[in-house]
């Protein structure tokens, strides 16, 4: 069997959907079998810490100016075909591609159109939509993004498959104070405990309210804590006026989020006292089992799929607002019997979800479809 796989979003940072794109083709070097090839398309050379993903995977660079549609269109359909099968991990592939083809939809923007901007409810959403719909096999990460791909896409559900994404084996807690106390140096100069945001900054994540949230708690609560903001600022909301005008100039640090490799994330995690995913919507979130899998006590928006990550294993907030996250914030951190409880309930989570399971599954929709099959396991084609 020969798989093509369309892998342009390496050509940009690994938040999201790159570090999907990393796991799979970690995982799936491991697991291809010797009859078995994988034709990695890509619009750059391989970073170097990917360059050794096993000898089935054979990248092939179609250089180009061009990025995003018009490279998928122009670059990667004539290759792509000859091949037994497509895997679109990031949403998009060649418009009325006309061979068998697997897409793997994050989630859907028009269950909550705050999250994105007009123009991008215009363009890129109708794409994702022709490409879900056009697909063999939609790959999902949790049940009300299948819930919203058969209601705003119009798929039928036997062809959306549920595959949750995980954690790497690298994320666990980390026990050893020395570690712990060196990361906290890292961001404050001192052993100053945090509070810990890890993603880009997009607006709909609600960054800037947890900054104001933040802020309410150093004024009314008097917590020695500092807040990480781990990651780029890609809303461009003015974070340095707004710490300035909150009085919190030097209690805030933000980061570009970039690591040599993905598991010197693990003593961010671990050192915090707390992590909160403050999200307006999301189809899963990565971030949020990470940390769940370092056992650190989190804070979340019961909101789409992450509501499915973290409900029963974090503090959930229903409606996020300042005077919520205050009030949630400020329990995890006052009371230590329920920090504990989180801990504990976070690091069962984490065990639960394993990229090794998630990229195995992914890889049987692939070949099913490859074969003809019905992408869902157990029922004929």
């Amino acid at each position: 069997m020969r798989i093509a796989f369309n892998g342009q979003r390496l050509a940009m940072q690994r938040f999201g959907v790159g570090r999907y794109i990393e796991y799979m083709l970690r995982y799936w070097g491991r697991m291809l079998t010797p009859d078995e090839e994988l034709a990695l398309f890509l619009r750059r050379p391989l970073d170097a810490d990917l360059q050794a993903l096993g000898p089935a995977i054979r990248p092939t660079v179609l250089e180009s100016r061009m990025s995003g549609i018009p490279w998928e269109n122009l670059r990667l359909r004539g290759p792509a075909s000859r091949h037994d099968v497509l895997f679109c991990p990031a949403y998009t592939g060649p418009i009325g591609y006309r061979g068998k083809s697997v897409v793997a939809t994050h989630s859907v923007d028009e269950a909550e159109p705050i999250a994105h901007s007009r123009f991008f409810l215009q363009t890129y959403v109708r794409l994702y939509r022709h490409c879900a719909r056009n697909a063999d096999a939609v790959i999902v990460p949790a049940e009300a993004t299948r819930e919203n791909v058969v209601r705003y896409y119009g798929v039928p559900r036997e062809r959306i498959v549920v595959i949750p994404q995980g954690a790497d084996d690298a994320f666990q807690p980390i026990e050893d104070e020395n570690v712990l106390r060196a990361t906290r140096q890292r961001f404050f100069g001192s052993n100053r405990p945090y509070v810990l945001f890890v993603g880009k900054g997009s607006a709909r994540r609600n960054v800037p309210m947890l900054v104001r949230a933040y802020a309410a708690l150093r004024k009314s609560r008097k917590i020695p804590h500092g807040l990480v903001l781990f990651g780029p600022n890609t809303s461009d909301f003015p974070l340095a006026q707004l710490c300035q005008d909150l009085g919190i100039v030097d209690d805030v640090v933000q980061t570009d989020g970039k690591v040599d490799r993905h598991a010197d994330l693990v003593p961010i995690y671990c050192a915090a006292d707390v992590f909160v995913h403050p999200s307006e919507f999301e189809g899963w979130s990565m971030t949020t089992v990470e940390a769940l899998a370092c056992g650190t006590a989190v804070v979340a928006a019961d909101r789409g799929g992450l509501g499915e990550v973290a409900r029963g294993h974090a503090l959930m907030v229903a409606d996020p607002s300042v005077d919520a996250l205050v009030d949630a914030i400020g329990r995890v951190l006052d009371d230590d019997a329920l920090r504990a409880d989180l801990r504990t309930r976070a690091r069962a989570r984490g065990r639960a979800l394993r990229w090794e399971v998630g990229t195995r599954d992914t890889l049987d929709v692939v070949r099913r479809v490859a074969a003809g099959a019905s992408p869902q396991r157990g029922t004929t084609g």
